[in-house]
């Protein structure tokens, strides 16, 4: 009987939930596909969530509470169109292609918190009602939830859909030196040459300071105003989150140096996904490839629809050449289609990626689409087009199982050349070892991530960031200590210089 109840007792421990509060206002489908499994693995281990998203539950569930922001802004699903992203720098697009996006992206952001201060809905929030243990938040390219983070005064977990952004490494005390950190929008890699590290150095000030006066500045003037009082500056506040957990895995995002805090969980979104059977019509067709089959997305963002017709006709053109068979997902029915391609307006691309017959996928670079290839162990032609997805391609060419295309170098001779090297044995071979190693993990991501949620819950806060991130870029490139030395010495010189002088003057005097 004693044991029956002190067993009873140890489960209520382990069992007794946190009440957690979710502050995930991004209206992208893909930013969310990553944080919701998290969600539900909270959930399901007890503890009480109240998530502010604009993805709500489809179920209710007695540990949870959703509030939807669904009527304040449309959604982030096949918006974007390939007219406003096929940008042309007089020839420089190499260099300023990432910026109209990241800007619009973050200039969004902003008015959609001014639009989330205002709601009624909100206004629980402003108020700091509910009793937390601790609260969740996306560190992305938007500091306003920082603020109702500090209205509350508890610890906070970040959670990243993508690598770091410019602005958050300082926030950790983590080395950002562009030397050898490459920005994460830039086509970089960790090892860069004379020309891509003053590229890379440019538009890392760039950034930093765009994003302090342009976003963070009016985000601080909105949060104060409607909070009714002074706070300290965004940037500091999330300088004391406890842990941020990233989207990234070094196997193939780059080796990164790293405080205790940042917690690499790439893959997280596939936690308890399971291969699901094809559909009948296409498992019949892509089961029969003789040659295998192609998958071909652009992801959820992009309407695949709005590409322009001479590039529609390179694609057509080359496919039409392959052996393979293609499946698309494309909105619309296309005229003279080839008799190896399959448009669908929606594909089960994870499943179509692990099946035995899939040669090859061709992608816009997303995080989550290139994790499902290294997942599957699946060679990759990227066609990267906005954000993060041109640092992400990079990646995957230095890690060897992708080629990359520009959308401005797309015609028949670079598109089929490209393929034939992503369709070559080698490159099938390095795309299978990697998923080895990005596989070959102590602890599954989801495991990593949960304890570490629970861990800071615990204890009420931890203190695992360096404490670089309280220094300035002045002080951290030691330029105070070199000001301080080369003055100290030039007073020395002075000194022993106008002693001698009095002294050489002296002996005069005493000569005469």
């Amino acid at each position: 009987m004693y044991k029956l109840v002190s067993l009873l007792v140890i489960y209520l421990h382990i069992t007794e939930g946190f009440n957690i509060l979710c502050l995930l206002p991004y209206p992208g489908k893909s930013h969310h596909m990553v944080f919701e499994p998290i969600l539900e693995e909270l959930t399901s281990r007890g503890h009480n969530l109240t998530v502010v998203s604009f993805f709500p539950r489809q179920k209710p569930h007695p540990n949870r509470r959703d509030i939807s922001l669904r009527s304040l802004t449309p959604l982030n699903v096949e918006v974007i169109d390939f007219a406003s992203i096929d940008f042309s720098f007089y020839g420089l697009e190499r260099y300023f292609e990432h910026i109209p996006i990241v800007t619009h992206l973050a200039k969004s952001n902003l008015k959609l918190c001014r639009v989330l201060l205002e709601s009624r809905m909100f206004d629980e929030f402003v108020e700091a009602k509910g009793n937390y243990d601790l609260i969740i938040v996306e560190h992305f390219n938007s500091d306003c939830m920082l603020g109702i983070v500090h209205n509350y005064g508890l610890p906070s977990v970040g959670l990243s859909s993508c690598a770091l952004l410019p602005w958050s490494m300082s926030r950790v005390g983590a080395p950002d030196n562009p030397a050898y950190v490459p920005g994460m929008t830039l086509p970089l890699v960790d090892e860069m040459t004379l020309s891509q590290r003053i590229e890379n150095t440019f538009f890392l000030l760039f950034y930093t300071i765009w994003y302090e006066i342009i976003i963070r500045h009016e985000e601080q003037r909105l949060l104060e105003k409607k909070l009714n009082r002074r706070l300290p500056p965004l940037e500091d506040i999330g300088k004391n989150a406890s842990v941020v957990l990233v989207n990234t895995h070094h196997s193939w995002n780059g080796v990164r140096v790293m405080p205790p805090s940042v917690i690499e969980v790439g893959g997280i979104h596939l936690h308890n996904k399971r291969i699901q059977e094809l559909p009948v019509g296409i498992k019949e067709w892509v089961s029969n490839a003789e040659h295998g089959f192609i998958v071909f997305s652009f992801g959820s963002l992009i309407r695949a629809s709005s590409l322009p017709g001479e590039k529609l006709r390179v694609l057509l053109n080359v496919f039409e050449r392959l052996p393979q068979r293609i499946v698309w997902k494309f909105e619309k029915e296309i005229d003279n289609l080839p008799d190896n391609v399959r448009i669908m307006k929606w594909i089960p691309q994870y499943d179509l990626l692990h099946h035995n017959n899939c040669v090859a996928f061709i992608t816009h670079g997303g995080m989550l689409s290139l994790t499902e290839a290294v997942s599957a162990g699946v060679p990759v032609l990227v066609v990267p087009l906005l954000g993060d997805q041109f640092g992400n391609a990079e990646h995957a060419k230095h890690a060897g199982f992708a080629r990359v295309l520009r959308l401005s170098e797309l015609n028949e001779i670079q598109l089929y050349k490209a393929l034939r090297d992503v369709l070559t044995p080698g490159m099938h071979f390095r795309a299978k070892q990697l998923s080895e190693i990005w596989r070959d993990r102590q602890h599954s991501p989801m495991d990593t991530a949960i304890y570490h949620i629970e861990r800071t819950a615990r204890h009420k806060g931890l203190k695992m960031s360096s404490e670089a991130r309280w220094l300035n870029t002045l002080q951290l490139a030691l330029i105070d200590i070199i000001a301080f030395v080369i003055t100290l010495l030039t007073a020395i010189v002075l000194i022993f210089y106008t002693v001698c002088l009095k002294r050489l003057k002296v002996k005069k005097i005493n000569k005469v």
